[in-house]
């Protein structure tokens, strides 16, 4: 269960990369941190329902945040490049 915990984490990284290129493009911060925070929440609250009756344990939260840190740091260092790219080419679109 805990391993599901990290991929829950690794989800929210990704998550979190999709709503950095909406940010870049409508640059609202605030929505946008609100929306991830509601979502990552409902999600983290699913998941301790789900497999461990509500019960909330440290654990989960620390390999969640683990997971979280793994994509950030790895995939989310690499694809940053590729989000701006994304949010100029649809801010140019969106001007039109």
């Amino acid at each position: 269960m805990r391993f599901f915990a990290l991929i829950l984490g690794v989800m929210f990284g990704i998550f979190y990369d999709f709503l950095r290129i909406l940010r870049l493009v409508f640059n609202s911060d605030f929505i946008f941190d609100l929306l991830f925070w509601v979502i990552c929440s409902l999600a983290t609250f699913s998941y301790l329902i789900v497999y461990d009756s509500g019960n909330i344990r440290a654990y989960y939260f620390v390999f969640m945040l683990v997971g979280f840190l793994l994509y950030i740091w790895t995939f989310g260092s690499i694809s940053i490049k590729a989000e701006r790219y994304i949010a100029k080419k649809v801010k140019i679109r969106l001007k039109k």
